[in-house]
């Protein structure tokens, strides 16, 4: 009985979160390939502020007192980034891809103000729509705002960690369904963008559950293996975010399966998946109570009064990385076994005990976390125009695509062509490329919380454990991308 309550708090917390510009969500009616977003719930007009807040906005100014938030700077500075637009490696000359669905009426004009507000330099944007430009509504469940804040998450953050790189975004129209519905017009788009775009690098933030598609899994995977087979052959690199839910993903109808399962196209042995972290960088969470006491705590109390204790924090704590569960949300970091997939030639070297004779995701990982979520400008319809805390592993596959866009953009320098099929060589760079992601244990008292699996809170759907080394959570973890994408670029042919 406690579990189910649990449950039921957890499911109106979200639904409440989405009423108020919170959460991305689906209709429960027709649910939808949605993209791996999730917005941070709006601070203080809803909660109220305590003092000092974890984040201020550049204007127009919001300020969050829980929800701390990343500029450029920031990420660039905890994961060395810095050192290489340093030395000028910033993507010149190269070309990221970015496929959604819908895309954003605003998208430019949004990432000119993201731009213009942290100094970058402005945007080369090109924008297809494959199958007809879609007319804009922020009704239809909030689907299309749910990809709007999708678009502007993914050029704004790719344009971050590579400015000078050509961006292009392949909205597709329209959104695809979960299971074998609707993949027509996101195949073309794929299509497009391997053909149009040889030595690019494109980036998924979409994804459905393995088991979704049931009788149809080989015939509807196969379109799309002819496209990824097709980027081998073009030097075009492919990232995919790895989910937002752990293991417990849902069907068709929105019921979890009830066994630990992995989502597709991220667990392709040809695409690269991309998991989530919680990158916590100067700062670092202090819980005092357990998620299970937040949970009846709002039961009969305001947001904020719960808050305060699950989401205590102390600050000057330098940088702590840590796979990314937040059960506030709750969320967690995909990272299974495929059931579509066995073990490929490429992960040969993981232990057969890990894998059990699968394809293991995701490959490696990057900040994904909403309590510490990156800076997105938006002001299309739907939602308040300015600045929004933003998280998921929709976060990490465009900053990891760029991340391989500087690798491309040092290749050229060298005479070599670009990086195309990354994970035949990602499992052969040095461990010391990575940040590795191992448990670690935060909080005092009741708080106590050692986070050492991806299992989304309150589901009862077990999940892969955090390890030393390659694991089914974070994969390598996350680069250290100076020495990443040089080692990256030096062991292309």
């Amino acid at each position: 009985m406690h579990r189910m309550r649990i449950i039921f708090i957890c499911l109106l917390l979200v639904a409440w979160f989405a009423g108020v510009g919170g959460l991305s969500m689906s209709s429960p009616v027709r649910l939808q390939f949605v993209p791996l977003i999730a917005v941070a719930p709006d601070e203080p007009t809803q909660f109220g502020a305590a003092p000092p807040p974890a984040c201020t906005t550049p204007a127009p100014i919001r300020t969050s007192a829980f929800f701390h938030c990343y500029t450029p700077t920031d990420i660039k500075t905890a994961y060395g980034v810095n050192g290489l637009h340093a030395e000028g490696t910033t993507g010149t000359g190269q070309t990221i891809v970015i496929v959604d669905s819908y895309g954003s009426p605003t998208a430019l004009h949004d990432l000119q103000v993201f731009s213009t507000t942290f100094g970058l330099p402005q945007p080369d944007l090109t924008i297809i729509h494959p199958t007809g430009t879609p007319t804009f509504s922020n009704s239809m469940g909030g689907i299309q705002v749910g990809w709007a804040f999708e678009t502007s998450l993914d050029l704004q953050w790719a344009h971050a960690i590579a400015p000078d790189a050509k961006l292009v975004l392949i909205a597709a129209n329209p959104a695809e369904t979960e299971g074998v519905q609707g993949f027509p017009s996101m195949f073309i788009g794929e299509q497009l963008a391997v053909s149009r775009y040889p030595g690019s690098v494109i980036s998924q933030s979409f994804a459905v559950t393995e088991e979704s598609f049931h009788s149809a899994a080989s015939e509807q995977v196969a379109r799309f293996e002819g496209v990824y087979e097709q980027a081998v052959t073009n030097h075009v690199t492919v990232i995919g975010s790895s989910g937002d839910s752990g293991t417990a993903n849902i069907d068709k109808q929105g019921r979890i399966f009830p066994f630990p399962t992995a989502n597709w196209p991220s667990s392709d042995p040809l695409v690269t998946s991309a998991g989530g972290t919680w990158l916590q960088f100067g700062w670092r969470w202090s819980p005092t109570v357990s998620a299970a006491t937040f949970f009846d705590c709002l039961i009969s109390n305001p947001f904020a009064t719960c808050a305060a204790s699950f989401l205590n924090f102390t600050t000057g704590a330098g940088t702590t990385e840590a796979v990314w569960k937040e059960d506030w949300l709750p969320a967690a970091t995909g990272g299974a076994r495929s059931a579509l997939f066995a073990t490929p030639a490429f992960q040969s070297g993981i232990s057969s005990s890990v894998l059990q004779g699968r394809r293991g995701l995701p490959d490696l990982s990057w900040n994904a976390a909403v309590d510490g979520g990156v800076l997105v400008f938006t002001s299309f319809p739907g939602t308040r125009v300015g600045w929004h805390i933003v998280g998921g592993t929709s976060a990490s596959s465009p900053q990891l695509a760029a991340l391989v866009a500087l690798a491309n953009q040092l290749a050229s320098q060298m005479g070599k062509q670009s990086v195309g099929y990354l994970n035949p060589i990602l499992y052969t760079l040095p461990a010391g490329d990575f940040n590795d992601i191992v448990p670690l244990t935060f909080g005092t008292g009741a708080g106590v919380v050692t986070l050492d699996t991806n299992e989304q809170f309150g589901t009862g759907i077990s999940g892969m454990s955090t390890a030393t080394g390659w694991d089914l959570t974070t994969g390598f973890g996350s680069p250290k991308a100076y020495e990443f994408v040089h080692d990256l670029a030096t062991a292309l042919p």
